[in-house]
């Protein structure tokens, strides 16, 4: 009898529990990122007592997030990116000649994630190629941040010397003056960066960003608004990238798609609590270019 229950359990783990119940896991991010916040508005609106559609799964960041979605051994199917890093995947994918980025579809567009580039006025960096040569921040290699600052470097040749610091750590190390700067590519505003100055060490200043060497062509023109920081006196103009929520479609069961069919459905039809209730930056979704009846549902 127990050998017939160890065999029954064993049957019932081979499927995916995803599957049984409906859900979807998205892969988000880092908790006081915007990717993570996103996911959590979707899951406090769509889920009830009696149904859980979305699972928010914290991650480093969006490039840890591509390699689980390419991974064909790794279970998750769906996940938050920046679109430039996509981008960037896709272009690689074309130089070497492979096809991992091939099946990944979006399937929704959100907002736009603001270049920042956070500096001390002690250091009297008020433009881009004032970092030349000094110390900056740049994220790990599993944030997209990583891949957008490297790309910017390449792009403006400023050539500055990178350390690989998780945005989390960023504040701690630019207040003990062992970075010049850093840069953090997300929805404003960062929960992260919602710091009273009082307790840094010195003045934080946000740096504007202008395009020189065109390292900036195929980014978006954005502002980082006063309001969005305690610690912001002026509006900082910068560029950005759009968000996008992303499946790999080669994964996708007819059931996985049922489910992620309700959950754009139900993000569509709360919209207007999105707006109220969630982040800021959901006011700037548009739902233009996605239908209802195709796959995928973003052209």
């Amino acid at each position: 009898m127990k050998t017939k229950i160890t065999i029954l359990l064993l049957l019932i783990a081979g499927f995916s529990f995803q599957d049984v119940i409906g859900q979807i896991t998205i892969l988000s991010g880092p908790k006081q990122a915007s990717y993570h916040r996103f996911v959590d508005d979707m899951a406090n609106v769509l889920n009830t007592d009696s149904e859980t559609l979305v699972v928010n799964k914290e991650t480093s960041g969006a490039a840890f997030n591509y390699n689980q979605l390419i991974d064909p051994k790794s279970p998750y199917k769906v996940a938050m990116m920046q679109s430039d890093y996509l981008y960037f995947m896709q272009a690689k994918d074309f130089v070497n000649n492979s096809d991992n980025s091939k099946p990944l579809k979006v399937v929704l567009p959100l907002a736009n994630e603001e270049i920042h580039l956070v500096t001390l006025k002690s250091f009297n960096i008020n433009r881009l190629q004032d970092l030349d040569s000094m110390t900056v921040a740049i994220g790990t290699k599993d944030q997209g941040t990583y891949a957008t600052a490297n790309l910017i470097k390449d792009r403006s040749q400023v050539y500055w010397k990178s350390r690989n610091v998780h945005f989390v750590d960023a504040v701690k190390e630019l207040s003990m003056n062992r970075v010049h700067a850093f840069f953090i590519v997300g929805t404003a505003p960062i929960e992260k960066l919602e710091i009273n100055p009082q307790v840094m060490r010195a003045e934080p200043v946000m740096v504007e960003l202008q395009n020189f060497n065109g390292w900036a062509d195929n980014y978006i023109n954005d502002t980082i608004y006063a309001k969005d920081y305690p610690w912001l006196d002026h509006d900082v103009p910068t560029f950005s990238v759009r968000t996008v929520l992303l499946v790999n479609e080669a994964k996708m069961t007819e059931a996985d798609k049922k489910a992620l069919h309700q959950i754009m459905n139900g993000i569509l039809n709360k919209y207007d609590i999105l707006k109220a209730e969630g982040h800021p930056k959901w006011k700037e979704v548009d739902f233009g270019a996605w239908s209802e009846s195709d796959w995928p549902m973003y052209k």
